[in-house]
């Protein structure tokens, strides 16, 4: 394929934040709901806001807009203190816009969250999308990925989209792009909506610049 774009997810992928966030959820949150036993795939790659609503429909979260607040205020400091981009400002995105391809952030994050964890580097990107951008549910739903295309003005066939969860594969799936799963945490899982796995960060490169034109 023409290689017009490549579009990062944040958490999980561009930032190792996962870890902690899925500590959250299962000591801060999980405990409070009414019924049943909630997982991590019933939240991750998810709009917090989504999450818990989510949790509220299937398990009861008689305190939710506690819980919302909770987050509203604790994230702050998880996107503020020691998480680092992947690539940060080396060679790989030099080299993704030096070839003349696109490079854009698509989060389930809200937008100052996405701020605060990239607002320090300096790669400077063609696109930054948060869910809180499309008046459209977030992943899996592919709103946010198609509103990042067409902003872009480029076709999904000519986009490569890296994500780690697989509400967040799912979405840029439907959404027609490749997708590359690689998680800054733990083991890569295979996924059937996944055009390739990146097992660590070299694998992911490598991908990456082999998809370039040139």
């Amino acid at each position: 394929m023409d290689l017009d774009a490549i579009l990062f997810d944040l958490d999980g992928v561009l930032i190792d934040s996962e870890p902690r966030w899925q500590e959250y959820w299962t000591h801060e949150v999980f405990p409070r709901v009414e019924r049943g036993t909630p997982t991590l795939d019933d939240v991750t790659g998810r709009n917090f806001r989504e999450a818990l609503s989510r949790l509220d429909n299937e398990y009861g979260l008689p305190d939710r807009e506690a819980v919302e607040a909770s987050i509203l205020r604790d994230a702050e400091t998880f996107y503020q203190d020691d998480e680092s981009l992947v690539f940060s400002t080396d060679s790989v995105f030099e080299a993704i816009q030096r070839a003349g391809v696109l490079v854009g952030i698509v989060s389930s994050s809200p937008r100052r969250w996405i701020d605060a964890a990239v607002g320090g580097y300096d790669t400077t990107f063609d696109t930054i999308v948060s869910v809180e951008d499309i008046d459209a549910p977030g992943k899996p739903n592919p709103a946010v990925y198609e509103h990042a295309m067409d902003g872009l003005g480029v076709a999904p066939d000519s986009c490569l989209v890296v994500e780690d969860s697989e509400a967040g594969i799912e979405a840029a799936a439907a959404a027609g792009a490749s997708v590359v799963r690689y998680q800054s945490y733990g083991d890569t899982e295979d996924h059937p909506q996944a055009d390739v796995i990146a097992s660590d960060k070299t694998a992911l490169r490598n991908q990456i610049r082999r998809r370039l034109p040139g």
